[in-house]
């Protein structure tokens, strides 16, 4: 019964009077709502904008180019058409190819983003460890059952953006592929 009673006092004790040694953390959360990683989200959006202006451009100069060898295929010789079609075709067939890949890039900087993202963060946790004298903090997805009071995910996102607001200067590095 004493232990019962000594832990219910622990587990009523506010977070500051304990002795916290763990501390739980939900990583997708402060990357989804904290203001640094949906900055970093929106960047890569627009930078990527690029790419859909570009395919577009791409596109419809081949359309044109398209249409010219229709009209042309009245004045050409057969032979002379036959190596016109199949030149545009061989034209396309490696514009096709650049442009995959082009987007394969772009997949695999986007996948980088939430590692880039807890990379850049990484320093924040030794601060709220120090803080709290923790020796350990665990991805929450991964706890079985925590008593919510050891949950910094909240507090990682204020600090994180509070930094990320001060200096909004802040540029995330490239994404390597």
């Amino acid at each position: 019964m004493l232990r019962l009673s000594l832990l219910w006092a622990l587990l009523g004790a506010p977070l500051a009077a304990q002795e916290t040694f763990i501390l739980v953390v939900d990583l997708d959360r402060a990357y989804e709502t904290s203001l640094f990683g949906k900055s970093m989200r929106a960047q890569f959006r627009e930078d990527n904008q690029d790419v859909a202006a570009e395919n577009a451009l791409i596109l419809n100069a081949l359309k044109d180019e398209e249409l010219q060898l229709t009209e042309d295929r009245v004045t050409l010789s057969a032979e002379e058409f036959a190596a016109a079609a199949a030149a545009f075709d061989a034209k396309v067939k490696e514009i096709r190819s650049a442009r995959l890949e082009k987007i394969r890039q772009v997949d695999e900087q986007f996948k980088n983003l939430k590692p880039l993202f807890f990379k850049l963060i990484e320093p924040f946790f030794d601060l709220i460890m120090r803080e709290f004298n923790a020796t350990v903090i665990l991805e929450k997805s991964s706890v079985l059952r925590s008593i919510e009071g050891i949950d910094i995910t909240d507090l990682l996102v204020e600090r994180v953006d509070d930094v990320y607001l001060a200096n909004e200067t802040v540029t995330v590095p490239a994404v390597e592929n």
